[in-house]
């Protein structure tokens, strides 16, 4: 079943959530025409002809998540090449290496581990623990027993996403509503998708702001004279194509922000294989300067708002204010469902009139849905958080699958976890400055490999 793996917008080869392969993958595709002249020609045989042993044995292309352009076809059917360089055992690797060199040689990287809450939320479920109890003891094994030098909280970069992305939208709705509705970048499943097969259209709605993984890789590696690998656990799969694109490739130091992506599911086997006790009572907080305390010490594990990292709550109240000096306090949002549970929507309205329609979108039939409104310039809405998985990043691809792990109970957990209302106020440092944006840009297709879409 291909749902356990990455997201339905890669997997697309129609219009459906989670669908089978269908297309080849474009490299083996992309053959230079020989010189030959003959090669022109069309040759005809009989059935019965016998095949030379260079007709009858078919090269074998090996493909890179830098080769990758989400075509659908061989993300599902040979995702075992695909991934070699985004495996667990490959950090394994890496790390048993690391471990036999000295202290001060200069091969040896500081090693890295950074842990999303949604990953985090799957595994305390696992280990029938609270969230910070299990974010305490996994980072306790992981430095203590398999010697990584830094745990770090993705959540901590999400605060420069959050007011990034706030920013963003007020300065377009400010500037005549220029681009609305206003399409969250955070989920790369649906950047992918957009990409490839909408191209030009889609990409100006399209927020400019890096994920928080891609932008906790940025400060990680902010500084050049220091040598480190980082391994990032996330719920999704897609995460993995993510960190391979070369807009997050160092050219001076021949690497990328993030160098090693593991899904939920994949670390939780890497721990078995060491075999990680969840009772031991050893526990450490996450590392500064890359975590959240409250005034007494404690962590902090999150934002307020969905399991996909809050942008619309955030976004929704700070446009209330800021735009309507609207101060909607701190009770919960109010939903209408417009399609199905995935697809909901809420408004804020002054004196009858309908000034602000935020929607979440989460899966490729939603994602769908707001394209199709887009296309006929009938998308009422001014700000929406995509993501291509169903029920969004708590239910992410990469998820531990078992009996003992609900959707409901890891949804549970990632809502009781030690949050912030409003994302810290963080400033850049000026001296070793890193860049909070990026850019998409449509993908060419091949006519041979295009999607069937009709819309």
């Amino acid at each position: 079943m291909i749902t356990k793996n990455f997201s339905g917008a890669l997997q697309l080869s129609d219009l459906d959530d989670f669908i089978g392969p269908s297309q080849q993958c474009i490299i083996p595709m992309q053959t230079k025409i020989a010189d030959n002249p003959d090669d022109g020609l069309i040759k005809l045989r009989t059935k019965k002809a016998n095949k030379t042993e260079e007709e009858s044995t078919p090269k074998v292309a090996k493909i890179t998540l830098n080769d990758c352009l989400a075509c659908s076809g061989c993300i599902t059917s040979a995702e075992s090449i695909l991934i070699d360089q985004q495996d667990y055992r490959e950090a394994q690797r890496v790390l048993k290496l690391n471990q036999s060199l000295d202290q001060h040689d200069p091969d040896r990287k500081q090693s890295v581990v950074s842990i999303s809450p949604q990953s985090l939320s799957s595994l305390a479920v696992k280990y029938k623990l609270d969230g910070l109890t299990c974010a305490r003891r996994i980072t306790s094994f992981l430095k203590i027993k398999l010697g990584i030098d830094y745990v770090y909280d993705i959540a901590y970069a999400r605060n420069f996403a959050l007011i990034e992305i706030k920013n963003e939208f007020l300065n377009r709705f400010r500037n005549n509503r220029q681009n609305l509705p206003f399409l969250t970048s955070e989920c790369p499943g649906w950047i992918c998708y957009a990409e490839k097969t909408q191209g030009e259209y889609i990409i100006p709605y399209i927020s400019r702001v890096k994920s928080p993984q891609q932008i906790l890789g940025s400060l990680v590696k902010k500084d050049p004279n220091q040598n480190i690998y980082h391994i990032s656990i996330q719920p999704c799969y897609d995460k993995k194509l993510e960190a391979s694109r070369q807009d997050f490739y160092n050219e001076q130091k021949q690497q990328y922000d993030i160098d090693c992506v593991i899904s939920t599911g994949e670390f939780e086997k890497w721990l078995t294989e060491e075999q990680f006790d969840c009772q031991c009572t050893s526990e450490l907080n996450y590392d500064k300067p890359y975590s959240m305390n409250d005034e007494n010490a404690q962590m902090i594990l999150t934002h307020r708002g969905s399991g996909s990292g809050g942008y619309l709550d955030y976004v929704f109240r700070s446009a209330a204010k800021d735009l309507f000096n609207i101060d909607l306090d701190d009770k919960p949002l109010e939903f209408k469902i417009a399609r199905n549970q995935d697809f909901r929507e809420t408004t804020l309205t002054i004196d009858g009139q309908v000034q602000l329609r935020f929607a979440y979108a989460y899966g490729f039939r939603n994602i769908q849905n707001i394209v199709q409104k887009l296309k006929r310039n009938k998308c009422e809405y001014d700000f929406v958080e995509i993501m291509a998985c169903p029920s969004g990043c708590v239910n992410g691809g990469g998820q531990i699958r078992s009996a003992d792990v609900t959707l409901d109970d890891v949804r549970h957990t990632y809502e009781s976890l030690p949050h912030l209302n409003q994302p810290l106020d963080l400033r850049i440092d000026e001296e070793n400055s890193i860049s909070l944006h990026t850019s998409y840009r449509a993908i060419e297709k091949s006519l041979s490999n295009a999607f069937n879409l009709k819309w």
